[in-house]
């Protein structure tokens, strides 16, 4: 099979049925996401009993999107030091 070949699958994320294409290596990654997912709303559900499926959704996509904007800043930060390091590499090897 092909890297570049993809594949249907269905997740369930809170109830809700998901119909994804994801790259065939992706597979287990996708499953991995979906069980995280579903292990945060259980929590959820039993920390925050009164709150609606929408409200519990609300919350775990704010909280996903604040970690990935976080390491969205981490990874540019880290690609100016490295930037910062190969141009001091760059004039300490050019004379």
């Amino acid at each position: 099979m092909k890297d570049q070949e993809k594949i249907n699958m269905e997740i369930n994320i809170g109830g809700e049925p998901i119909k994804l294409t994801v790259p065939f290596q992706n597979q287990e990654l996708t499953r991995s996401v979906e069980d995280e997912i579903n292990k945060l709303y259980a929590t959820w559900r039993r920390n925050f009993p009164k709150r609606s499926e929408k409200g519990l959704l609300a919350m775990m996509v704010y909280q996903y999107a604040s970690h990935y904007k976080e390491l969205s800043v981490k990874y540019q930060e880290a690609i100016g030091k490295a930037e910062e390091c190969l141009g001091k590499i760059d004039s300490i090897l050019r004379p």
